[in-house]
């Protein structure tokens, strides 16, 4: 009887903790977790979490500009479009990462809705975005992000 009750303590337990992780999901790491924190940081018009995403030396490329190379200049180049623009929308879409010691990186397609503060309708972009990410003192941030806008669609 004193087996069939520990064994029976033993499933409960083990069930129990698999009941546990499951609803407890790990946390996202690498590119994926940097992705996390820009979406949240871009949807909240927060330029200096943004830039906090990307390394000292990082090269940020957004559509339609020339690189920014290093945290100061990502931080003055966000806070300009940040304060010019209001963010209502960004979705990740066919993302994949890869990730390998202190290194990861990302890709997929984006699309943003932003609306200009000044006035105007909102604008969509859509496009794909190609990420490299690294980690310091256990801290994922962008080392380089790329966005390209898709071409507009052929006139007909």
């Amino acid at each position: 009887m004193k087996k069939v009750f520990a064994v029976c303590v033993v499933l409960f337990v083990s069930l129990a903790a698999g009941v546990a992780m499951a609803a407890d999901p790990v946390a996202p790491t690498g590119s994926k977790a940097v992705d996390a924190a820009f979406v949240k940081a871009m949807l909240a018009g927060d330029a200096a979490a943004v830039a906090d995403c990307y390394a000292d030396d990082a090269v940020l490329v957004m559509p339609g500009s020339s690189a920014v190379k290093g945290h100061k200049a990502i931080l003055e180049s966000l806070t300009g479009f940040l304060a010019a623009n209001k963010v209502s929308d960004v979705t990740l879409t066919d993302t994949h990462y890869r990730t390998s010691g202190k290194l990861s990186t990302g890709w997929g397609h984006y699309s943003m809705v932003v609306t200009p503060k000044a006035g105007g309708a909102p604008m969509t972009d859509v496009g794909t975005f190609c990420e490299v990410a690294s980690e310091k003192d256990g801290v994922w941030k962008y080392v380089s992000d790329h966005a390209a806008s898709d071409p507009p669609p052929a006139k007909k």
